[in-house]
């Protein structure tokens, strides 16, 4: 059980305040807290929105309602796989992993850096792959049709919307060099900013970080999908230019955007040709159609469950 971060004194005549570990939820008998609550908000806060936490936000009662309609699902999930002997092994999460980086082409180093960067752990990731995965074997188990998306409906969807369709961007490419200290990182940058060395020769010879052989030349990332402080330090920079050292995984980074991140995007008034989009598509109409059988199958669930929400 986590250590209480507040406590609550009752003075007479006062409402109590509201202990961060109360149960909020009981789910066939099983307790959700308010503690293990608001630690799902804030990771969904952090590595979705890409936004810093606060217990003050005003929208945490709507997030916290949200995010615990999930843990519900989550837990009656893991209720029903324990029912019906469906275990996800680590070992066929290890090998889902390393599958997912084959398909990238990413080393162990590489992925996890991507993670790191997205502001995710590892571990967190590996939680994460074991319930959807979980999800879909007892989807598979309860469900006796496969969700199946046909030539015919992408390319229906293609013409109903091929004017919004755009081919996916390649992301932008950036460099990145990892010091030890602050002020090495700062003294590095205004040698950089000076002329007196390249960035990519200053990441060659100084960097700790990942691709410093390659002159911290971290590929082309999403810009979305980077940890909320390396997007603030990316914000308004120039290519060329270099960012303000901000701190990764509690070491000084300096950052750079590559030459080509200003490469010209899809002109808005043409549509892309059916190939370039069709992986996309279909990847939106399975999740599509996936989710509709989900929210069914939860649904039946929660109709035969006790469920009890103090919230």
């Amino acid at each position: 059980m986590p250590v209480l971060l507040l406590l609550t004194l009752a003075f007479p005549g006062a409402p109590s305040a509201q202990v961060v570990d109360k149960v909020v939820a009981q789910v066939n008998g099983e307790m959700i807290t308010l503690f293990d609550l608001n630690e799902k908000v804030k990771a969904y806060v952090t590595q979705v929105e890409k936004k810093p936490f606060s217990l003050s936000d005003p929208r945490l009662p709507e997030l916290q309602q949200r995010v615990l309609n999930s843990m519900i699902d989550d837990l009656l999930l893991r209720q029903e796989a324990k029912r019906m002997k469906v275990n996800v092994s680590d070992t066929e999460v290890e090998s889902r992993i390393r599958e997912i980086r084959s398909k990238a082409g990413l080393t162990e180093e590489q992925f996890s850096r991507q993670l790191s960067l997205e502001g995710l752990t590892r571990k967190a990731f590996a939680e994460s792959l074991k319930r959807d995965i979980l999800k879909k074997q007892l989807l598979g188990y309860m469900v006796q049709r496969k969700v199946v998306v046909t030539d015919e409906e992408i390319k229906a969807y293609y013409e109903a919307n091929k004017g919004d369709l755009r081919a996916e961007p390649g992301g932008q490419r950036i460099n990145l060099i990892m010091l030890n200290k602050m002020d090495e990182a700062k003294a590095l940058r205004q040698r950089i900013v000076n002329g007196q060395l390249s960035f990519a020769e200053a990441a060659k010879k100084y960097s700790i970080g990942p691709g410093a052989e390659q002159g911290g030349d971290l590929g082309k990332v999403s810009f979305k999908d980077l940890a909320p402080d390396l997007q603030k330090a990316l914000t308004g920079l120039a290519p060329g230019k270099i960012s303000d050292p901000v701190l990764l995984d509690g070491k000084p980074v300096l950052l750079t955007l590559g030459a080509d991140t200003k490469a010209a995007a899809p002109a808005p008034s043409s549509a892309p040709e059916l190939d370039s989009v069709r992986a996309g598509i279909q990847e939106r109409l399975f999740m599509s159609k996936m989710e509709q059988v989900f929210t069914g199958y939860m649904d039946k669930l929660r109709a035969k469950s006790v469920i009890k929400i103090n919230l």
